[in-house]
């Protein structure tokens, strides 16, 4: 069966185009033996060889994958698609569906979304309509029957990730990100069991009756086999780790940075939670090669970070683990977020100055977005605290405020947002010198050639 994948990331946060959950299922669906083709939609510019490409494969099914902030772009050809295609299955799968099915009411173009966990399920699905059966009692499906919304029952989660493929590598989606982002993303694990109310593990876990979403883990000798698939066949200098929170399971941790630093030696950077690093942990990674540690900080103020955010970290657990950090030679990133329900100027200033103290490599913040089916996205909605207008304008994900706060406030917002590190570094002549050299480098068109000329020659010394 033929079979058309679409991921779409248009004016979107992210720059990197891969998808973990999309390219599994296009694993899967390539296993199964069914012919596949998969395009990436990064402006509307895009939509027209996009409905030329698909008319000419003919699909049979049509599959896309989405967050929140792509919904309405899907939407949209969701309905240019079933115009050219009328026979055509068109079916959305991703987190946005997962922990907020209703929102198929929204579209009338839509055939099904997937609910959960698709890799069983897209096969299950793609073999009744290879039958000729009635596919919409496949589990993990959720559609619209008499205006109403139909969910069906989910399969258990898979506990044993060795047995599903790893992601598809051979599409536009990965070679669009190497050549962007100029790093290998993987993904080892499933799941992280705080309860982070802005965050969607918590809704999942809701979706499958569980009060938290319990990681779940591929074996290490299952993830250096991928590592070293995909360095054999790219070119590979820096390697991204995106697991909500690396080396949660200890057992599990020290296993794989043993097997990485024995079998891979490419340097890495991974994500990180407060209360988990210590100096063994610091040591661990340091000596398997992680350069770069990404950890979530996100408020200043207790108030904000424990209460509004539940995110159960202390000040001082922060300051320790971007201490040891520093003190074992790693760079860091602090993860901030400025907007929330109920924050005012003086608590975002609380957010600065804690970054100032903790002297991270690089810090970033985001204005605080609502998504529906979170604890604190589905509190705004039911409290009335979001402009609908903007929220539904596709423009403002984390760049400025769609709550119904004052104009003046959501302007210091993205003045915040703007000048963050400027912000944070005041004082750090280091940063200012660095700063002033990178401008003058760029308006004599030099800086690209340093970036890849230190590319070369990392390459270089690695072979």
């Amino acid at each position: 069966m033929k079979i058309f994948f679409i991921y779409t990331n248009i004016n979107g946060f992210h720059s990197d185009t891969y998808s973990f959950g999309l390219s599994t299922i296009i694993s899967v669906a390539k296993e199964a033996g069914h012919e596949i083709k998969v395009f990436l939609v990064k402006t509307k510019e895009d939509y027209k060889e996009l409905l030329k490409e698909v008319k000419e494969f003919s699909p049979k099914v049509v599959g896309f994958s989405s967050v929140s902030s792509q919904f309405h772009f899907i939407k949209e050809l969701a309905q240019l698609i079933k115009e050219s295609l009328p026979n055509s299955i068109i079916v959305c799968g991703g987190v946005h569906p997962t922990i907020n099915p209703q929102c198929i009411n929204e579209s009338d173009h839509l055939d099904a979304v997937f609910v959960g966990e698709g890799e069983e399920a897209f096969i299950e699905f793609l073999k009744k309509i290879d039958e000729g059966a009635f596919y919409r009692d496949t589990k993990n499906l959720a559609y619209v029957e008499n205006s109403q919304l139909v969910v069906n029952e989910l399969r258990p989660r898979n506990c044993n990730l060795d047995s599903v493929p790893f992601p598809d590598r051979d599409s536009v989606l990965f070679e669009e990100t190497l050549r962007t982002v100029g790093y290998a993303p993987f993904f080892f694990s499933k799941g992280c069991p705080y309860l982070c109310t802005y965050c969607s593990n918590h809704a999942i876990a809701k979706r499958y009756g569980s009060s938290r979403n319990t990681p779940r883990f591929r074996s290490p000798e299952n993830c250096i086999r991928e590592i070293e698939d995909v360095i054999s066949r790219f070119k590979i200098t820096t390697i991204g780790i995106f697991d909500d929170i690396l080396g949660i399971d200890r057992k599990w941790r020290d296993e794989f940075l043993k097997k990485y630093k024995e079998k891979i030696r490419i340097r890495f950077f991974c994500l990180l939670r407060a209360n988990l690093v210590d100096e063994k942990f610091v040591r661990l990674l340091k000596n398997a090669g992680c350069y770069r540690i990404s950890m979530g900080v996100e408020s200043g103020n207790d108030y904000i970070r424990n209460t509004v955010m539940n995110r159960g970290l202390s000040e001082k657990q922060i300051i320790k683990a971007f201490d040891l950090c520093r003190q074992y030679r790693i760079q860091t990133n602090s993860l901030n977020i400025i907007g929330t329900p109920g924050e005012t100027e003086e608590m975002i200033w609380d957010t600065i100055h804690l970054n100032r103290r903790l002297r991270a490599t690089s810090s970033g913040v985001n204005i605080f977005y609502p998504y529906k089916g979170t604890q604190l996205g589905d509190h705004c909605f039911s409290e009335g605290l979001v402009n609908e207008d903007l929220y539904y304008s596709f423009s403002s994900e984390r760049r400025s405020s769609v709550l119904n706060y004052p104009d003046d406030f959501k302007e210091k917002l993205v003045y915040y947002s703007r000048n963050w590190e400027d912000l944070i570094n005041k004082g750090n002549i280091s940063y200012w010198l660095k700063k002033f050299v990178k401008g003058l480098l760029v308006k004599v068109q030099i800086w690209d050639f340093l970036i890849k000329f230190k590319k070369s020659i990392r390459r270089f010394f690695k072979k």
